[in-house]
């Protein structure tokens, strides 16, 4: 049981979710197969109850679909395979169905459109105008993502199909639907170009998707300007392809305009697009790009579209925050750790937010707050283990503890030798620990070492901390 599509559906679901699901298998609309509801039922319960394993096989939920029960068609004691997966079958049918209503039933706008659609055809003019008039000015429609315009299309050629069979229809409704229809592929062809862009390798070209070179050709030309979803996802598209600035500010303009008229799960890529180019932008040394990222995450935890599903990714959670640093907005990420604490997956909270805030408490020079914090972390994982200990490493070079300091180095080495699988990252700090080995070697005065020490690390191609270790030979 616990390998099948039913059993991993119904362990998604939340408590009260499977309550409702137990009521909607129970009614006789949509099951009439008292052995399916009490199957539906027993299962849920064990799940709410977080049963045992051994509960879920299918021998012994058979024995209990097999107790007296005069409504139910199974009532022999020897197990029967086939009945108990007729049995499943079914109910798995009824939990898709289920799942299939519960989304279509909050969505307003799909309801709306299936009962002028059924009105129109069963010639219910009176009935379809008034409701027809009701769906044109539902706050529904307000957003203007990418099935905004298949709606409107759907909408308007709805509307015609209603004044054709009267006699009544105009040319403007179909140029209306046309027009509608034009921005939803425009804005899903842009959309999926840049899908392409993201996942593609170098063999990409936009001539492999239908309709994109068209699109790009039309939005250069001047159409869709007034449509923002093309608009966007054409800068969008642009910026990914070429990095240049032009499109990254005009992106950036659209998206203080108009991102809430998108749902956030489709707007959250196009934020991330944009912080992206800023990284890598920064990457190169462009250090007003520090500004630009930390505006826009800052945007977009306001308007409630960073988080996914309400979480926020580790990786997330500290760039925002050192960006933050680097413009001395100290307090904000003070305030921020604290607050999207809680945003963190229940698994990695702890030692994300402990490592933060020891890194806040690093950057301010308080070192010995952030000694106790790290050394009441265990560090399972590996990249924040690697960063705790060079943090560590430099808190004590900075503090003058040379004992410890030593001692740590050849720890860190021991550490690296053990971790063979952790990627180019095991070069990285290898020849940091070198190179603050070599630090501490120097003597005094010695300028030439110094120099021949200066350009090793500006030479190094992996080295992590290269610039506090250039501000160490510089001194």
């Amino acid at each position: 049981m616990h390998n099948t599509p039913l059993f991993r559906v119904l362990q998604s679901l939340g408590k009260r979710e499977r309550a409702e699901l137990t009521r909607w298998v129970e009614s006789p609309f949509v099951n009439r197969r008292p052995e399916v509801a009490r199957l539906c039922a027993h299962l849920c319960q064990l799940l709410d109850k977080d049963a045992p394993g051994e509960a879920y096989r299918k021998t012994v939920l058979w024995n209990y679909l097999t107790l007296p029960n005069p409504q139910s068609p199974i009532n022999q004691s020897s197990y029967d395979d086939a009945a108990m997966r007729h049995t499943m079958s079914f109910l798995f049918r009824t939990v898709k169905q289920w799942l299939a209503y519960r989304e279509w039933a909050q969505d307003d706008t799909a309801i709306n459109l299936h009962l002028v659609r059924t009105l129109r055809k069963k010639g219910l003019t009176k009935v379809f105008a008034k409701e027809f008039k009701n769906f044109g000015s539902s706050k529904s429609l307000i957003r203007q993502s990418i099935d905004f315009h298949l709606v409107q299309y759907q909408i308007q050629f709805e509307h015609w199909e209603a004044e054709h069979r009267t006699g009544r229809a105009e040319t403007r409704q179909l140029e209306s639907a046309s027009a509608a229809f034009g921005a939803f592929v425009a804005s899903s062809a842009l959309r999926h170009g840049c899908a392409a862009l993201d996942q593609s390798h170098d063999g990409f070209f936009p001539e492999n998707l239908d309709f994109l070179p068209e699109t790009l050709a039309a939005v250069e030309a001047g159409r869709y300007g007034d449509v923002p979803a093309v608009q966007i996802y054409f800068h969008c598209f642009r910026l990914m392809q070429s990095d240049a600035e032009m499109h990254f500010q005009a992106l950036k303009n659209l998206l203080a305009l108009h991102t809430d008229l998108f749902p956030p799960e489709e707007i959250r890529d196009v934020y991330m697009v944009a912080v992206n180019f800023c990284i890598r932008q920064l990457n190169t040394g462009a250090r007003e790009y520090v500004r630009e990222a930390f505006d826009l995450y800052r945007s977009g935890l306001q308007r409630g579209i960073i988080l996914d599903n309400g979480l926020l990714p580790k990786a997330t959670y500290q760039n925002i925050m050192l960006l933050a640093l680097a413009l001395d907005e100290w307090q904000w990420a003070r305030q921020f750790l604290e607050n999207y604490r809680t945003s963190l997956a229940a698994g990695e909270r702890h030692n994300a937010y402990h490592f933060n805030l020891a890194l806040w408490h690093f950057r301010r020079k308080e070192y010995a707050q952030a000694q106790e914090i790290l050394r009441r972390v265990e560090f399972r994982d590996v990249h924040y283990n690697l960063d705790a200990r060079r943090m560590m490493v430099r808190m004590y070079f900075d503090t003058g503890e040379v004992a410890a300091l030593e001692s740590l180095l050849h720890s860190f080495r021991i550490y690296l030798q053990r971790h063979r699988n952790i990627g180019y990252h095991r070069e990285l700090n290898f020849n940091f620990v070198r190179c603050v080995h070599r630090l501490l070697q120097l003597e005094p005065g010695d300028e030439a070492s110094r120099q021949k020490l200066h350009l090793k690390i500006l030479n190094e191609k992996y080295l992590a901390e290269r610039e506090w270790l250039l501000e160490q030979t510089n001194s």
